[in-house]
Protein backbone atom coordinates (compact mmCIF):
# COMPACT_ATOMS: atom_id res chain seq x y z
CA UNK A 1 0.00 0.00 0.00
CA UNK A 2 1.64 3.11 -1.15
CA UNK A 3 1.22 6.65 0.69
CA UNK A 4 0.49 9.74 -0.68
CA UNK A 5 3.43 12.11 -1.03
CA UNK A 6 3.29 15.50 -2.18
CA UNK A 7 6.42 17.15 -3.75
CA UNK A 8 7.64 20.41 -2.34
CA UNK A 9 6.01 23.42 -3.00
CA UNK A 10 7.62 25.57 -6.15
CA UNK A 11 7.78 29.20 -4.67
CA UNK A 12 9.19 30.33 -7.79
CA UNK A 13 5.88 30.11 -9.80
CA UNK A 14 4.91 33.64 -10.67
CA UNK A 15 0.64 33.38 -9.47
CA UNK A 16 2.40 31.96 -5.87
CA UNK A 17 4.63 34.47 -5.48
CA UNK A 18 2.17 37.61 -6.26
CA UNK A 19 -0.04 35.78 -3.41
CA UNK A 20 2.58 35.48 -1.08
CA UNK A 21 3.47 39.21 -1.50
CA UNK A 22 -0.11 40.32 -1.23
CA UNK A 23 -0.36 37.97 2.18
CA UNK A 24 2.89 39.74 3.14
CA UNK A 25 1.33 43.58 2.85
CA UNK A 26 -1.72 42.57 4.65
CA UNK A 27 0.03 40.98 7.59
CA UNK A 28 2.39 43.99 7.71
CA UNK A 29 -0.62 46.21 7.71
CA UNK A 30 -1.84 43.98 10.15
CA UNK A 31 1.34 44.18 12.73
CA UNK A 32 1.34 48.07 12.12
CA UNK A 33 -2.34 48.76 13.30
CA UNK A 34 -2.09 46.68 16.75
CA UNK A 35 1.41 47.69 17.11
CA UNK A 36 1.42 48.66 21.30
CA UNK A 37 3.75 50.55 23.15
CA UNK A 38 5.05 50.42 26.98
CA UNK A 39 2.79 52.52 29.26
CA UNK A 40 4.13 51.47 32.67
CA UNK A 41 7.07 48.84 33.28
CA UNK A 42 8.06 47.61 37.18
CA UNK A 43 4.42 47.09 37.84
CA UNK A 44 3.45 44.49 40.68
CA UNK A 45 0.80 41.75 39.74
CA UNK A 46 -2.21 43.41 41.74
CA UNK A 47 -1.18 46.90 40.46
CA UNK A 48 -0.76 45.84 36.81
CA UNK A 49 -4.64 44.32 37.09
CA UNK A 50 -6.06 47.00 38.56
CA UNK A 51 -4.70 49.58 36.08
CA UNK A 52 -5.83 47.06 33.14
CA UNK A 53 -9.29 46.63 34.66
CA UNK A 54 -9.60 49.89 34.10
CA UNK A 55 -7.84 50.78 30.80
CA UNK A 56 -10.43 48.05 29.47
CA UNK A 57 -13.17 49.43 30.99
CA UNK A 58 -12.68 52.52 29.40
CA UNK A 59 -12.46 50.66 26.03
CA UNK A 60 -8.42 51.33 25.48
CA UNK A 61 -6.82 48.40 23.97
CA UNK A 62 -4.51 47.13 26.90
CA UNK A 63 -2.50 43.95 27.51
CA UNK A 64 0.34 43.06 29.95
CA UNK A 65 3.77 41.40 29.86
CA UNK A 66 5.82 39.95 32.79
CA UNK A 67 9.58 39.95 32.22
CA UNK A 68 12.07 37.70 33.41
CA UNK A 69 11.95 38.98 37.21
CA UNK A 70 8.10 38.75 37.33
CA UNK A 71 7.94 42.56 37.33
CA UNK A 72 4.78 43.67 34.82
CA UNK A 73 4.77 45.78 31.90
CA UNK A 74 1.38 47.32 30.60
CA UNK A 75 1.55 47.72 27.47
CA UNK A 76 -1.08 50.03 25.22
CA UNK A 77 -2.38 50.92 21.29
CA UNK A 78 0.21 53.33 20.18
CA UNK A 79 -2.70 55.81 19.35
CA UNK A 80 -4.75 55.43 22.82
CA UNK A 81 -1.40 56.41 24.60
CA UNK A 82 -2.30 59.86 25.50
CA UNK A 83 -5.91 59.08 26.39
CA UNK A 84 -4.58 56.01 29.22
CA UNK A 85 -2.60 58.39 30.29
CA UNK A 86 -5.14 60.93 31.05
CA UNK A 87 -7.75 58.21 32.48
CA UNK A 88 -4.93 56.11 34.97
CA UNK A 89 -4.20 59.82 36.20
CA UNK A 90 -7.67 60.43 36.84
CA UNK A 91 -8.24 57.51 38.99
CA UNK A 92 -5.15 58.26 40.60
CA UNK A 93 -3.00 55.30 39.24
CA UNK A 94 -0.29 54.10 39.42
CA UNK A 95 -0.55 54.20 42.83
CA UNK A 96 2.36 56.37 45.05
CA UNK A 97 4.56 54.45 46.36
CA UNK A 98 4.90 55.30 49.96
CA UNK A 99 7.77 54.97 52.42
CA UNK A 100 7.79 52.95 55.38
CA UNK A 101 8.90 52.91 58.87
CA UNK A 102 10.99 50.02 58.17
CA UNK A 103 12.31 51.65 55.08
CA UNK A 104 12.91 55.14 56.88
CA UNK A 105 15.23 53.22 59.35
CA UNK A 106 16.68 50.82 57.52
CA UNK A 107 20.06 50.29 60.25
CA UNK A 108 22.61 51.78 57.47
CA UNK A 109 25.01 52.18 60.64
CA UNK A 110 25.38 56.37 60.37
CA UNK A 111 25.20 58.12 63.40
CA UNK A 112 22.68 60.88 63.27
CA UNK A 113 21.51 63.72 65.34
CA UNK A 114 18.42 63.20 67.77
CA UNK A 115 16.87 65.84 65.69
CA UNK A 116 17.38 64.23 62.44
CA UNK A 117 15.90 61.14 63.91
CA UNK A 118 12.83 63.22 65.21
CA UNK A 119 12.37 64.45 61.17
CA UNK A 120 12.86 60.40 59.97
CA UNK A 121 10.42 59.62 62.42
CA UNK A 122 7.70 62.01 61.75
CA UNK A 123 8.70 61.54 57.66
CA UNK A 124 7.79 58.08 58.07
CA UNK A 125 5.23 58.77 60.05
CA UNK A 126 3.47 61.08 57.73
CA UNK A 127 4.41 58.35 54.86
CA UNK A 128 2.35 55.55 56.57
CA UNK A 129 -0.79 58.01 57.02
CA UNK A 130 -0.79 58.90 53.71
CA UNK A 131 -1.06 54.97 52.50
CA UNK A 132 -3.62 54.65 55.39
CA UNK A 133 -6.11 57.53 54.05
CA UNK A 134 -5.09 56.91 50.50
CA UNK A 135 -6.86 52.94 50.94
CA UNK A 136 -10.04 54.52 52.16
CA UNK A 137 -12.59 53.65 49.45
CA UNK A 138 -13.56 56.67 47.32
CA UNK A 139 -10.32 58.16 47.84
CA UNK A 140 -8.18 58.60 45.06
CA UNK A 141 -4.88 60.17 46.76
CA UNK A 142 -4.01 61.56 49.48
CA UNK A 143 -1.62 63.32 52.00
CA UNK A 144 -0.44 63.86 55.46
CA UNK A 145 1.84 66.57 56.81
CA UNK A 146 2.69 66.34 60.48
CA UNK A 147 3.60 69.35 62.60
CA UNK A 148 5.26 68.18 65.58
CA UNK A 149 8.12 70.18 66.61
CA UNK A 150 10.77 68.58 69.37
CA UNK A 151 12.30 70.74 72.37
CA UNK A 152 16.00 71.39 71.92
CA UNK A 153 16.66 72.52 75.71
CA UNK A 154 14.16 71.62 78.49
CA UNK A 155 12.79 75.19 79.12
CA UNK A 156 11.80 75.22 75.24
CA UNK A 157 8.03 76.23 74.71
CA UNK A 158 6.35 74.56 71.45
CA UNK A 159 3.02 75.10 70.12
CA UNK A 160 0.98 71.30 70.09
CA UNK A 161 1.52 69.07 67.35
CA UNK A 162 -0.93 69.12 64.84
CA UNK A 163 -1.55 67.42 61.26
CA UNK A 164 -2.85 68.68 58.00
CA UNK A 165 -4.33 65.99 55.39
CA UNK A 166 -5.03 66.94 51.50
CA UNK A 167 -7.71 64.30 50.01
CA UNK A 168 -8.45 63.87 46.45
CA UNK A 169 -11.85 62.19 46.57
CA UNK A 170 -14.50 60.84 44.21
CA UNK A 171 -17.42 63.17 44.41
CA UNK A 172 -19.77 59.95 45.11
CA UNK A 173 -17.30 59.08 48.07
CA UNK A 174 -17.82 62.60 49.65
CA UNK A 175 -20.16 62.28 52.82
CA UNK A 176 -20.93 63.86 55.75
CA UNK A 177 -19.19 61.03 57.51
CA UNK A 178 -15.69 61.34 55.83
CA UNK A 179 -14.01 64.68 57.00
CA UNK A 180 -14.60 63.01 60.68
CA UNK A 181 -13.17 59.79 60.19
CA UNK A 182 -10.15 61.07 58.52
CA UNK A 183 -9.21 63.14 61.93
CA UNK A 184 -9.63 60.69 63.88
CA UNK A 185 -7.75 57.94 61.88
CA UNK A 186 -5.12 60.43 61.98
CA UNK A 187 -5.40 62.09 65.88
CA UNK A 188 -5.23 58.16 66.89
CA UNK A 189 -1.99 57.59 64.89
CA UNK A 190 -0.22 60.28 66.29
CA UNK A 191 0.91 60.98 69.69
CA UNK A 192 -0.54 63.84 71.74
CA UNK A 193 -2.21 65.01 68.67
CA UNK A 194 -5.73 66.52 69.46
CA UNK A 195 -8.47 65.61 67.15
CA UNK A 196 -9.26 69.45 67.18
CA UNK A 197 -5.37 69.86 65.93
CA UNK A 198 -6.01 67.93 62.33
CA UNK A 199 -7.27 69.98 59.35
CA UNK A 200 -8.68 68.00 56.45
CA UNK A 201 -9.12 69.70 53.19
CA UNK A 202 -11.22 67.48 50.56
CA UNK A 203 -10.82 68.13 47.15
CA UNK A 204 -14.03 66.24 45.25
CA UNK A 205 -13.68 65.15 41.60
CA UNK A 206 -15.51 63.64 38.85
CA UNK A 207 -14.24 60.65 37.32
CA UNK A 208 -14.60 60.24 33.66
CA UNK A 209 -18.26 58.74 32.52
CA UNK A 210 -18.02 54.92 30.94
CA UNK A 211 -17.51 55.09 27.49
CA UNK A 212 -21.21 54.36 25.18
CA UNK A 213 -20.39 51.41 22.87
CA UNK A 214 -22.19 51.44 19.61
CA UNK A 215 -21.72 49.03 16.93
CA UNK A 216 -22.12 48.77 13.28
CA UNK A 217 -23.23 46.92 10.73
CA UNK A 218 -20.48 45.55 8.41
CA UNK A 219 -21.55 42.77 6.05
CA UNK A 220 -24.54 41.85 7.90
CA UNK A 221 -22.44 41.24 11.08
CA UNK A 222 -22.30 43.70 14.41
CA UNK A 223 -19.17 45.40 14.97
CA UNK A 224 -18.08 47.66 17.77
CA UNK A 225 -17.70 51.42 16.33
CA UNK A 226 -14.54 52.32 15.52
CA UNK A 227 -13.37 48.11 14.67
CA UNK A 228 -14.61 48.68 11.17
CA UNK A 229 -10.93 48.93 9.63
CA UNK A 230 -9.41 46.32 11.87
CA UNK A 231 -12.22 44.20 11.13
CA UNK A 232 -11.64 44.61 7.29
CA UNK A 233 -7.94 44.04 7.30
CA UNK A 234 -8.30 40.95 9.66
CA UNK A 235 -11.15 39.41 6.92
CA UNK A 236 -9.06 40.27 4.18
CA UNK A 237 -6.11 38.73 5.43
CA UNK A 238 -7.59 35.68 6.45
CA UNK A 239 -9.11 35.64 2.76
CA UNK A 240 -6.00 36.07 1.08
CA UNK A 241 -4.77 33.43 3.42
CA UNK A 242 -7.24 30.93 2.37
CA UNK A 243 -6.40 31.71 -1.44
CA UNK A 244 -2.58 31.01 -0.99
CA UNK A 245 -3.33 27.72 0.91
CA UNK A 246 -5.66 27.01 -1.75
CA UNK A 247 -3.18 27.70 -4.45
CA UNK A 248 -0.33 25.71 -2.70
CA UNK A 249 -2.66 22.58 -2.06
CA UNK A 250 -4.13 22.81 -6.21
CA UNK A 251 -0.21 23.27 -7.17
CA UNK A 252 0.98 20.47 -4.77
CA UNK A 253 -1.88 17.87 -5.98
CA UNK A 254 -1.63 19.10 -9.60
CA UNK A 255 2.33 18.62 -9.97
CA UNK A 256 2.00 15.11 -8.00
CA UNK A 257 -0.47 14.07 -10.95
CA UNK A 258 0.93 15.19 -13.62
CA UNK A 259 4.27 13.01 -12.13
CA UNK A 260 2.38 10.44 -11.67
CA UNK A 261 0.69 10.38 -15.27
CA UNK A 262 4.33 10.64 -16.69
CA UNK A 263 5.27 7.68 -14.42
CA UNK A 264 2.19 5.43 -16.20
CA UNK A 265 3.01 6.72 -19.67
CA UNK A 266 6.75 6.09 -19.38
Amino acid sequence: MHSLAFPPLDCSRPRLSRLGAVLLAFALCAFLSACKVPLYSGLSEQEANDMLGKLLEYDIDATKQADKDNYITLLVDEAQFGQAVDLLKSFGLPRPQFETIGKVFTGDGLVTSPVKEWARLNFALSQELSKMVSSIPGVVLAEVQIANPRKTTPFDEVPPPSASVLAIVNRSAVTAELVPRIRQLVAHSIENVQYEKVGVVVLPVDPPPPPTIEFVSLGGVAIRKGGEERAVLLAGGIAVFSLVLGAAAALSVGTYLRSRRKERVG
